[in-house]
């Protein structure tokens, strides 16, 4: 027995040490990510200097990485971002290098590299022109402390290498290296997508740095105030202060007036402040510049038909959709701008190459459902209102246009369903949807004025008249009154149902009311004339009867004078085109 407890722990001490030996072989065998990051340390800088943005000063910078003993490569903007001094350090260690200035940069690759005093330990660069998708890789850099992120290769662009990772990324990672297995440099980390530049731009810019501008003389060159004024105007826009970026456009015009994409963001600017006629003027300049671009002839447009100018919106919508095909949201403006202009069959075949393309758009088939009921067609209308509620039930312009549709078709029930709908919906006074743009999903608030429920009532409210429900009607006009209690429509429409209830007295007083409030309007006076007539009143129904022909003759002999008028300036158009 005794020999026995011996031999169990005797085991029992081996299995403990073998335990521990092979935890103690474990913890050092180091991951693949272990060892790059440890290797990309001893290179990768974290950059800090001074930042100014409008009248406030703060700390810029972002990450960086030695590809020579005294060159540290970054992003252009981090570069640019700074306005002091700027200055590199390794994470674990007290070193710290002085930028002294820029040796090479290159603007659309967002890439700047900086001589530094001192030395460090460059790392190896790789080949971008190799790059495979799928191909793992490593983000290193300062989002906070010295971070590696995993991720491999997901798109590569064919006209300029840019890649795309799915490594998690962060502010702070500009300037990263991205890392091949070997710890090899494949790329610089920018940012907005695609968001990395191949490294072979970097390797270009080193074969050709022969000198080192100092950072004040550098930030005097024309193409470096151009993208500062550049960079604040497009923030300014994006904040909302589109008058404060259209002097910062118009700085950058001066310094480089050939860069068509300055006079694209000042033409919108210009839109945001309403000034269509000037926007349009600087779209006709970005064409001339680069005539490829479908986005400026979507922008140009937008602009025009806020002018009214729908035809030669449409021209510029099929310019557009001939520079990419694929565009669902140009079908769609397109289509709105043939409905404006009285084109609905060309509006609809627009919409249905919009929903070709984006069967989950709500907007296209609501405003299908539009162009069809202008055609009378009101059995497909409702299919596309229908299915444009499935798409955005929330959207109470689209219940209240289908309930409009199964009215004129009698479906009185069916359109006050509708109309219940979206007074539900509008009971807090506003509603909230999410809907398709071509920037994404979008969610607005919308809080419609008195006028819009105003109508709503009012439908309703000839909606149950025609079924009916007097009572109910006379309910609904009431409300519409309490909303717009100086608008003469529903104090008619009131007494209209006041009569159908045989309250001929309280009738009156509502056409009273509407005359008060409307005393050009014959229609008011012939609906008093023929309820006080209910009430044996005969001789003031015949004066209102008098005075609704008086106002009708008026109205027939202006209308005609308008049509005189109108034949004689045409008449007098076609002799000047005769000439």
């Amino acid at each position: 027995m005794r020999h026995y407890t011996k031999f169990l722990f005797c085991f029992l001490v081996l299995a403990v040490f073998l335990s521990f030996s092979c935890a103690q072989k474990t913890a050092e065998e180091p991951t693949e990510a272990n060892l790059i990051s440890d290797k990309a340390k001893e290179s990768t800088v974290r950059l800090v200097g001074f930042s100014k943005r409008g009248s406030e000063l703060g700390l810029g910078g972002g990450t960086g990485f030695f590809v020579a003993p005294d060159k540290i490569v970054t992003n252009f903007h981090v570069a640019v971002g700074v306005s002091g001094l700027m200055t590199a350090k390794l994470s674990h260690k007290e070193t710290v290098w002085l930028v002294e200035g820029v040796v090479a940069y290159d603007i659309a690759y967002d890439i700047a590299i900086l001589k530094v005093t001192g030395e460090g330990t460059p790392l190896s660069l790789g080949d971008s022109d190799i790059l495979q998708i799928g191909e793992p890789i490593f983000l290193v850099g300062f989002p906070g402390r010295y971070t590696i992120t995993e991720g491999v290769i997901e798109r590569i662009r064919k006209n300029d290498k840019r890649f795309r990772t799915t490594a998690e990324a962060y502010p702070g990672n500009s300037g990263s290296p991205v890392l091949n297995s070997k710890g090899e440099v494949i790329g610089i980390h920018y940012g907005h997508d695609p968001g990395n530049s191949p490294v072979n731009a970097i390797k270009a810019l080193l074969a050709g740095a022969t000198s080192t501008e100092p950072f004040t003389q550098w930030r005097k060159r024309n193409d470096i105030r151009a993208y500062v004024y550049f960079e604040q105007g497009k923030q300014k826009y994006y904040d909302g202060d589109a008058k404060g970026a259209i002097n910062d456009f118009n700085q950058v015009i001066e310094l480089t007036p050939n860069d068509a994409k300055i006079y694209k963001f000042r033409a919108k600017s210009k839109v945001k402040l309403e000034d269509y006629h000037a926007a349009i003027e600087d779209y006709n300049q970005v064409i001339k510049l680069n005539p490829n671009d479908a986005s400026v002839y979507k922008g140009r447009a937008e602009a025009k038909r806020k002018l009214s100018n729908h035809a030669s919106a449409i021209d510029d919508y099929n310019q557009a959709i001939q520079l990419n095909p694929n565009d669902a949201f140009t079908y769609r403006a397109s289509a709105d701008a043939k409905r404006k202009s009285g084109d609905n069959a060309g509006a609809i075949a627009d919409y249905n190459q919009a929903i070709k393309l984006n069967p989950e758009d709500a907007e296209a088939y609501k405003n299908s459902g539009k162009a069809r009921a202008e055609l009378g067609d009101y059995a497909k209308a409702i299919e596309d209102y229908s299915q444009a509620l499935k798409l955005n039930p929330k959207n109470v312009f689209t219940y209240h246009d289908r309930a409009d549709i199964k009215q004129k078709l009698g479906d009185y029930t069916g359109a006050i369903e509708d109309y219940n709908q979206v007074i539900t919906k509008l009971k807090n006074g506003s509603f909230t949807y999410t809907y398709q743009t071509e920037h994404g999903l979008t969610t607005t608030t919308i809080t419609p004025d008195d006028s819009y429920v105003y109508y709503v009532y009012n439908n309703r409210g000839w909606v149950k008249r025609e079924q009916g429900d007097h009572t109910g009607a006379m309910e609904d006009f009431t409300r519409a009154i309490e909303l717009k209690p100086h608008d003469a429509y529903a104090y008619k429409n009131r007494g209209v149902a006041k009569v159908a209830l045989r309250d001929h007295a309280g009738a009156v007083e509502d056409f009273t009311h509407a005359i008060n409030l409307k005393p050009d309007d014959p229609n008011a006076y012939h609906l008093r004339g023929h309820s006080k007539q209910a009430l044996g009143q005969e001789e003031a129904a015949q004066i209102d009867f008098e005075k609704a022909k008086e106002l009708e003759t008026a109205q027939r002999k202006r209308s005609g004078n308008i049509r005189q008028r109108k034949s004689t300036k045409a008449k007098e158009i076609n002799r000047e085109v005769g000439k």
